[in-house]
């Protein structure tokens, strides 16, 4: 395939951008320059908020990486980005349906959510049972996740109920079936930890670390932005 043929095939696959727990496509992506600078770089972008999240509040039972699919599905290859709770939702639907996925970015997807068990009902339980109630908390995350949610527009009782639904999540062996070109970025200060494990069994995968970025920063730094947004259009 010519140059200006791999220039056009990109520019026909649209870029899924799906966000983290609490906030939506607009608090999240549109509002940090994400969709801007996508659409600048001649790319259709879609949003796919998490289920019980923005446009997805009626979806709560629903899992995340299907919502991914079934978009997907619509265009036959696309590009993605995903971040924490969405980067996890991506990387299992880019191993489960590999052609559907061209190139894809996941941001803040530390090793321990999957290693850790961090990801299941059981370990959101608090965070869960604090989402549903009024009461003041002394939990700085529980803090933070409300404020992000209250920042977003959201409800916490639909988030609650996502992170209670049962869903599916992505194995070690299921990231050696990806077959999309992956930009694997994290960052040196985020308390879950770093994408050793996810960037090195990523067969085509590429990794970076912001020096000194915590988990909820990360997506909101211009480097980010930049790296990412030039990875996914092949600049």
């Amino acid at each position: 395939m010519s140059d200006s043929s791999s220039i056009s095939a990109a520019l026909d696959r649209p870029v899924i951008l799906i966000n983290g727990m609490g906030s939506n496509f607009d608090s999240l992506w549109r509002r940090n320059g994400w969709v801007d600078k996508l659409e600048a770089a001649g790319r259709t972008v879609i949003g796919v908020d998490l289920p019980g999240h923005g446009a997805s509040k009626d979806a709560a039972g629903r899992d995340a990486a299907d919502l991914l699919l079934d978009e997907a599905a619509k265009h036959g290859s696309v590009d993605a980005i995903g971040f924490s709770a969405g980067a996890w939702a991506l990387l299992l639907a880019a191993s489960e349906q590999p052609d559907l996925f061209e190139r894809i970015a996941v941001l803040a997807a530390a090793d321990a959510v999957m290693t850790g068990g961090m990801h299941s009902a059981a370990m959101n339980q608090p965070l869960i049972d604090s989402l549903r109630s009024s009461e003041p908390s002394d939990n700085p995350m529980v803090n933070l996740l409300r404020a992000v949610i209250a920042d977003a527009g959201n409800d916490p009782e639909a988030i609650a109920d996502y992170l209670a639904a049962s869903k599916r999540f992505v194995t070690v062996e299921g990231l050696g079936l990806i077959t999309a070109n992956a930009l694997v970025i994290d960052g040196s200060a985020d308390g879950a930890g770093q994408s050793e494990l996810v960037a090195t069994t990523i067969p085509k995968a590429e990794h970076v670390t912001l020096d000194g970025a915590d988990h909820f920063e990360i997506p909101t730094l211009a480097k980010c932005l930049d790296v990412a947004v030039s990875f996914v259009t092949n600049d």
